[in-house]
Order: C-alpha cells, then sequence, then structure tokens
C-alpha cells in the first residue's frame, strides 16, 4: 500500500447472533423481520469484521426462510437444532456460549465482541470478556425483551429495532395492502379504515400504522380525494401514487396475473 494511503484505524471485532432471539423478538413484539443488511452495514462503519457467526435452529419453515438473507452477510451459520433435543432454545445458548469463549484463545488479536442477545444466560460470559480478558463488549438486544441482568454487566448496549427501520416496515405493509386491495370495487380504503385493517393484518398497534401512514401522505406518496357513492354520499378515501412509488424505487405495484 501507498505510504501516502488511508489507515484503517478501525478495531478489529467478532460478531455472534443468536438469531433466533432476534428473529422471534421482532416477529412477535413488532410483526417485523430483522434488516440483516442494513445491520452489518452499520456495524462496518464502526468495526472491521473479522467474522459474524449466526446461531438458529432453521428447521421451523418462518425461521428457516431466513438462510438466503443471512447467507448474504456471512458464511458462518451454525445450525443449533437436532433431532433429539428437548429444549431447542437452551441448545442454542450453549452452543453459542461455547464458540465464544474458544474465540477468546483463538483469536486473541480481536479486541471488540459484538453479541446480539437479550438473554441473562451470558451475563457470565460478558463478564467474564470484559473483566478477566479486558474486552471491548458491545451486546445488541430487541427493545423491551433485553434482560435487566445482562444490560447491568454489559459495558454497552443498543436497542433494536431502529425506529426507522420500523417506519420503513409499517410503509411496507401499508402499500403492500393498497396493492392488494388495487381494482377491488367492493373497498373504499378511508384513512382509519386503512389503518384498522393494515394493523389488525399484521398485528401491529394502530398508532403506528396511523404515523407511517401520513407520512407517505406527507411525502405525496399518498393522496387524499372525495369520491361519490350511491345517494350523494360523499367519502374521503387515500389513494397511493404508484408512478411516483415506482420513480423514487419505494415500491412497485406486482403485475396482475392473467
Amino acid at each position: 500500500m501507498s505510504i501516502f494511503g488511508t489507515r484503517n484505524n478501525k478495531k478489529k471485532a467478532l460478531v455472534f447472533v443468536d438469531y433466533e432471539y432476534w428473529f422471534y423478538s421482532y416477529i412477535n413484539r413488532y410483526g417485523i423481520r430483522p434488516d440483516v443488511s442494513a445491520w452489518r452495514k452499520e456495524l462496518e462503519s464502526r468495526y472491521t469484521i473479522v467474522d459474524i457467526m449466526i446461531f438458529a435452529d432453521f428447521n421451523s419453515p418462518s425461521i428457516g426462510e431466513e438462510l438466503a438473507n443471512l447467507r448474504t452477510i456471512t458464511n458462518t451459520i451454525i445450525e443449533t437444532g437436532t433431532a433429539t433435543q428437548v429444549r431447542k432454545k437452551d441448545m442454542t445458548d450453549f452452543v453459542m456460549l461455547d464458540y465464544i469463549y474458544q474465540s477468546v484463545s483463538d483469536r486473541s488479536d480481536v479486541g471488540t465482541y459484538v453479541i446480539f442477545t437479550g438473554d441473562g444466560h451470558f451475563q457470565s460470559v460478558v463478564k467474564y470478556l470484559g473483566q478477566k480478558c479486558h474486552k471491548n463488549v458491545v451486546v445488541y438486544g430487541v427493545d423491551y425483551t433485553f434482560s435487566n441482568r445482562l444490560k447491568a454487566v454489559a459495558q454497552s448496549f443498543e436497542l433494536l429495532p431502529t425506529q426507522q427501520e420500523l417506519d420503513d416496515c409499517h410503509s411496507k405493509m401499508i402499500l403492500k395492502y393498497f396493492a392488494r386491495i388495487n381494482n377491488k370495487r367492493n373497498v373504499t380504503p378511508t384513512f382509519w379504515g386503512t389503518v384498522e385493517a393494515v394493523a389488525k393484518f399484521n398485528s401491529v398497534p394502530e398508532d403506528s400504522i396511523k404515523a407511517s401512514l401520513l407520512r407517505l401522505i406527507t411525502n405525496e406518496y399518498v393522496s387524499q380525494r372525495e369520491i361519490k357513492l350511491e345517494k350523494d354520499k360523499t367519502v374521503r378515501i387515500v389513494v397511493p401514487d404508484w408512478d411516483k412509488l415506482r420513480r423514487d424505487g419505494v415500491f412497485e405495484l406486482p403485475q396482475s396475473k392473467k
């Protein structure tokens, strides 16, 4: 490298992810799926990533569908499922803990450990890495599912999802709803009718959908207009601007099947 080249001062980091915890926490609490590509990009802005290790039992179809996305950010995916295990989640924790302890001697050149879990079982290894091994330990967890015991021993922690992540996901829920009802004459998409339908279908709070729909209107991706129904009744509906959504790369209306 040229003597005039830019020196990389980022610290080396090993990343360990309890993906069962991340995935099911997102699905059950927020009705969204993790954006693993955006998360890796955010980590790369801070660290030189040595490896990202993903741990989970992928036998369930819902989480099994995540494998394609996960392979875009790492080749190190550890399947923790077995045919005979009784407590699957404990097995994932055990395997992940074993890899973390082994890495201390195998990768002594790494000074930062990023651990994605909210499970209190990991408080001992976080203390060990920080106090005994003098490593910088950053713990990621999902808001409202993060063990207070783990928070207490973590040198630093980050809570997900970000507000932007939630906003983008809720906006897509709304646009997918509009796509489903497109050209259906028996559906009249009012503002509040849309909020209620999307919130119920996706099991997310109405306030979150309302806020996202208002943002779509403010950004002129959705407009409001009045239409006349029978007996001169007027109703105000919400209408997506499919052309603008497509041009801006926000959402493209799927082609109808012939």
